[in-house]
């Protein structure tokens, strides 16, 4: 069994990064796992050493874990090299923002994620993927998702956080609620049809459109309560465009993941389970969000891949 590490040296700041290297080198010197570190340089470089150390496992007739350290965006790259590669398994470090897929596991069992023995001895689950297509510019492109799509309204407050995350001192939920007040004072939406196996769920303007594998995003939101990882089912919430005093009225119970406690809400909501989803918007372009990353196209098309990805979830070592 080989154990890759996938690290995003900037995450945290830097300053968590450093410390889980030494941390992992640590480890590799003084136990008898086979560890190996690897550093991302950029933007889909942590797809490629993905694919790369799974396929060089492959060809040895070993198995791999494959650790994501960083936020939602560096497990999302990583999830995508690891994708197809029947050999290989993901883990997930947290140093980063977000953090939503791992909040999937908080069952009964105590886990620790940042414990780096519980990681390596940790269990495998086996989760369904949101594999997906969109255009851009003309070009086709093909990636998986496994926790969730964000459009509009949540999608925007998510985009925005990221800036404030990356480019300024404001971090965490410090973020968010900044991004909810500016997004509120634009009341930004789009305006698109939405499509559930084939059959038309909504068309015209919304607030927000949410589809989640997992039951979290924007660093704990609860926009998905529902949803399981493996039930070969997306939940897809449309929010009807609606005035800010309800926006501001909705958006404290849907972080909470109780909308159904809203008197009313099935006038302004539309939701539905399925399996495959296409969104069209009906002028222009665009942005989406899916795990952490933020991308802009014509029109997008999502299909539930059933138990098609291995994670590893570290319980408690006691």
């Amino acid at each position: 069994m080989k154990y890759a590490f996938i690290i995003n040296p900037i995450a945290g700041n830097g300053k968590k990064a450093d410390k889980l290297c030494k941390e992992i080198s640590a480890a590799a010197l003084d136990s008898e796992f086979d560890i190996e570190l690897h550093y991302t340089t950029g933007p889909g470089s942590a797809t490629h050493i993905a694919d790369k150390v799974a396929a060089s496992a492959e060809r040895d007739g070993e198995e791999v874990r494959i650790y994501a350290c960083g936020g939602d965006g560096t497990v999302n790259e990583v999830a995508n090299g690891v994708y197809g590669h029947a050999n290989a398994a993901l883990g997930v470090i947290p140093i980063g923002s977000g953090n939503d897929l791992i909040r999937n596991f908080g069952g009964p069992k105590a886990t620790d994620y940042k414990d780096l023995m519980s990681q390596l001895l940790a269990e495998e689950e086996v989760i369904d993927v949101m594999s997906y297509s969109y255009k851009r510019d003309g070009e086709s492109y093909n990636r998986i998702g496994l926790n969730a799509f964000n459009i509009g309204f949540d999608g925007n407050v998510a985009i925005l956080a990221t800036y404030f995350n990356k480019k300024t001192f404001i971090g965490g939920s410090l973020s968010y609620g900044l991004s909810i007040f500016l997004n509120l004072i634009e009341k930004s939406g789009q305006n698109l049809q939405v499509n559930i196996d084939g059959q038309q769920l909504f068309n015209g303007p919304l607030m927000m459109c949410t589809i989640g594998n997992g039951r979290f995003c924007g660093g704990g939101i609860e926009s998905s309560p529902k949803a399981k990882l493996d039930d070969g089912l997306l939940d897809v919430l449309v929010v009807h465009r609606i005035p800010r005093r309800t926006v501001l009225k909705v958006l404290p119970k849907f972080s909470k993941g109780k909308l159904d406690e809203i008197k009313g809400i099935e006038k302004i909501t539309e939701f539905k389970q399925g399996r495959k989803i296409d969104i069209i918007p009906r002028s222009g372009h665009m942005k989406f969000v899916v795990d952490g990353e933020i991308t802009e196209t014509d029109e997008l098309a999502i299909e539930v891949k059933d138990r098609a990805m291995r994670v590893l979830v570290p319980y408690l070592q006691v």
